[in-house]
């Protein structure tokens, strides 16, 4: 019965195709209109707010359903526009549907959609249903309910489109509204850099783009219209990114706030090293600061010198520390290795080695009654002989027993009371 009665005032009324009246109605005649629409926020009966322009900038196109409960001909399409709705993704895809009424409440809006099978959010005048009813068809040739409208992403709307309505009908529309989506986007290889570093961006916008402007807060170079642009940058901070794209008539922008971290260099030293001789055993070398980075250079293998492979000549070490951004920096400083011709110790003169070349036995003579440690390395470095606290009866000669040395030069180490000497001999049978 409410059907009839609907059906009855809307043929009577001068409205044509058969629609619920408006007092606000145009009857300057049906027409499919296409324009920009203003933005509006509805809150629907579930408390969901809902704005048309935030929806718009996700890609999204709106389908919008003007109705209200006790229009005969929104009861009689409403099953028709569920199927549209369900159709095209049940709002969980980029076509969303809305249904707006200016003139029920919640309540009413409620039983309504209970009644005719219908599941696409719905606001009315509880969630400021007329003020976007009135935004919508404001200088449209309004003809009364329904009335069915599809907003495209770039916020231009096709206007009373469909009418009477077919499920199919309003495909066309959604295809249109799909080749306007303009979506700035973009991601970067790195996010946190150090001095100097370089970030690769990569463009990820969503439409038919056809062109590009960057714009990089203390980056080198600080602006570009290259798609996927490379950028430097050169002083520690936290920096911001922006793209704007264009299809050739809309643009679309998305802003990063301190999407780019640079980083500070750590400040590294090495202090200067001792000239050595170039038969002295392997030592670990030391003076690099902060501790805990690692030499290189000629010799060096493992954070040790090796002045036999290094060989005679000054050779540049260099010390590399990375700190916990993964930051590095660099010291170098310069070793002498010397060849120290003969005998001679290098630190002090009262040692003496004989006979030299040595076969079964080497003598050692200090100055002192003190000898405490013997070490013998091949040219190598490695250990070959150690001996503690054995002496003549002088105790100051200390004879070592060459058996399973063989043939070759070695360093010889002594460590006293109060020094520690070194000296070359050579082993020879």
């Amino acid at each position: 019965m409410i059907l009839a009665m609907a059906i009855s005032v809307a043929g009577t009324s001068g409205f044509g195709q058969d629609r619920c009246p408006s007092l606000a109605a145009n009857t300057s005649g049906l027409s499919e209109s296409k324009g920009i629409v203003g933005d509006f926020t509805i809150t629907d009966t579930q408390g969901n707010v809902l704005n048309l322009y935030e929806t718009l900038d996700q890609g999204k196109t709106v389908f919008i359903d003007l109705f209200f409960v006790n229009c005969g001909y929104c009861q009689m399409y409403a099953p028709i526009i569920e199927q549209v709705y369900q159709n095209s993704g049940a709002g969980q895809g980029d076509i969303l549907m809305w249904g707006i009424s200016p003139d029920d409440n919640n309540a009413a809006i409620d039983a309504y959609k209970t009644q005719y099978g219908i599941s696409n959010p719905c606001a009315g005048t509880q969630g400021n249903g007329p003020a976007a009813v009135n935004i919508i068809i404001a200088g449209q040739p309004f003809l009364g309910y329904p009335t069915y409208c599809v907003i495209c992403p770039d916020k231009n709307m096709y206007f009373d489109v469909c009418y009477p309505p077919q499920v199919n009908c309003f495909n066309q529309y959604f295809d249109a509204c799909a080749q306007t989506v303009l979506i700035a986007g973009y991601s970067a290889d790195v996010t946190a850099v150090c001095e100097g570093g370089t970030v690769t961006f990569t463009d990820e916008s969503v439409g038919n783009v056809v062109s590009w402007q960057w714009t990089f807060e203390g980056g080198d170079p600080a602006a570009s219209a290259d798609q996927n642009p490379v950028v430097t940058y050169t002083a520690p901070g936290a920096y911001d990114v922006e793209l704007t794209v264009s299809n050739g008539s809309n643009t679309n922008t998305l802003l990063m706030e301190d999407y780019i971290t640079v980083n500070t260099l750590p400040v590294v030293t090495l202090g200067p090293f001792e000239d050595v001789c170039i038969y002295e055993p392997p030592f670990e070398l030391t003076g690099g600061m902060p501790e805990g980075g690692e030499y290189s250079g000629p010799g060096v293998n493992g954070n040790w010198f090796y002045p036999e492979n290094a060989g005679i000549g000054t050779h540049t070490i260099t010390y590399l520390y990375t700190d916990a951004n993964d930051c590095e920096n660099i010291a170098e400083s310069t070793i002498f290795v010397d060849l120290c011709e003969g005998i001679a110790t290098i630190k002090e003169s009262y040692i003496s080695l004989f006979p030299n070349p040595a076969a079964g036995f080497l003598n050692i003579k200090t100055g002192s009654n003190g000898i405490m440690e013997v070490c013998i390395y091949n040219a190598q470095g490695s250990l070959v002989y150690r001996q503690e606290n054995t002496f003549n009866e002088d105790k100051s000669t200390f004879r070592v027993n060459l058996a399973g040395i063989g043939n070759g030069i070695y360093i010889v180490e002594v460590k006293s009371d109060h020094a520690v000497t070194r000296g070359k001999i050579s082993v020879l049978r």
